[in-house]
């Protein structure tokens, strides 16, 4: 009977670890948990803001993570890889 009681205390707290806490999950894994992420599908390896919002630093419209152009003007009109179109 004892080994059964420590059985099940064992299962009891091995379970109690293996459940994450609500406040820790970070399912796009970018570095900010899912209760402050209002971007919630960010792209691997793209850097974001506190909000988990991927950069756009030239503010194109186009990520940095793809932008191949990362300075282009705000006033110019980009294609899909962040370059100005002529």
């Amino acid at each position: 009977m004892k080994k059964l009681y420590f059985l099940l205390l064992l299962a009891t707290i091995f379970i109690g670890c293996a459940i994450p806490d609500a406040t820790n999950i970070d399912s796009d894994k970018d570095g900010v948990t899912d209760i402050r992420d209002i971007c919630p599908s960010t792209p691997a390896l793209a850097l974001v803001d506190k909000f988990g919002c991927a950069l756009d630093r030239d503010m194109d419209g186009v990520i940095d993570l793809y932008d191949k152009c990362p300075n282009t003007p705000f006033s110019d009109l980009v294609n899909k890889n962040g370059c100005s179109i002529k």
